[in-house]
């Protein structure tokens, strides 16, 4: 008999591989965030499409905690709920200083948020991919808004939209769903290990528990498959939901090539009650 090999033989069940975060120093790595929804809110019809593009240089390390100056390179998002849109695309021509109006906020969100193109943080990861500090953003909105020509009632309304959508906690919170995935030792298919991280959203306190679990190994690619738990604690607003996810991450540095994840979640607040459905995708590659 002639022995024949299988097709699949490349899909390893058996070997092991070091999973962590290990980002090379002098090495950069491009990530692409998307956030999707599309669905009806107590009666009102909800669309958001938001893209965020990071490049990511790691410029000291110390031990096993790398030290990576984070670059947005562009911004898109597209929001539209009862008649309120928002287009924002860091990429598109801004209204000139002069074009501004105070009168005009959707003219006056689209300078500012295109204002943040180019902006730098800094960012302190560990092994486990858990993000230790994230500076930069202190003087970032002063910055932005002191370059726009605008009286003090409108500069503090700016810096005010500004630091609810750009703020080291959100960013903090935001990075480390796609980082803080790492159990920072061997592993193999069938594995399992639990992560908890919070949410990153001003005065709204509670966390996202997660198990992630290998499914496959191929080469150096390792696929886990997520599962997590999404609850909130502030009083008047209760929110719970569910996240499934796929995501493909290189061994060799911990990058996270692709992701989907899927959420649903169950909200109460006032007494009304609705489920929020979303989606998120995150696409990652080394320099």
């Amino acid at each position: 008999m002639i022995p024949i090999q299988s097709c699949q033989s490349s899909k390893s069940t058996t070997a092991a591989k070091m999973l962590k975060f290990n980002f090379e120093k002098g090495k950069g790595y491009d990530y692409e965030m998307i956030t999707s929804m599309d669905q009806e809110i107590m009666g009102q019809d909800m669309e958001m499409d938001m893209t965020a593009y990071y490049s990511m240089d790691v410029n000291d390390e110390d031990g096993e905690t790398k030290t990576i100056t984070s670059t947005i390179d562009r911004f898109k998002m597209k929001m539209g709920l009862a008649g309120f849109n928002i287009d924002v695309d860091t990429d598109k021509p801004l209204p000139s200083f002069g074009e501004i109006d105070g009168e005009d906020p959707m003219k006056m969100i689209n300078t500012l948020f295109g204002a943040i193109k180019g902006r730098k943080f800094v960012m302190k990861v560990n092994a486990e991919g858990k993000v230790l500090d994230v500076t930069g953003f202190e003087d970032m909105a002063k910055q932005i808004v002191d370059s726009l020509p605008v009286d003090e009632a409108e500069r503090e309304q700016m810096m005010a939209q500004f630091n609810e959508q750009f703020n080291a906690e959100k960013t903090k919170s935001q990075f480390e769903r796609a980082f803080y995935i790492f159990p920072n030792k061997q592993v193999k298919v069938g594995d399992s290990w639990e992560k908890k991280t919070d949410i990153g959203m001003k005065g709204m306190p509670g966390s996202y528990n997660s198990t992630y679990t290998v499914t496959e190994i191929e080469g150096d690619m390792v696929t886990l498959e997520e599962k997590t738990k999404l609850q909130t604690t502030e009083e008047g607003m209760d929110m719970q939901g569910n996240i499934k996810g796929t995501i493909v991450v290189d061994s060799r540095s911990g990058l996270v090539v692709t992701a989907d994840q899927d959420m649903t979640m169950q909200m109460e607040a006032e007494g009304k009650k609705f489920e929020l459905k979303m989606k998120t995708k995150i696409k990652g590659k080394a320099r």
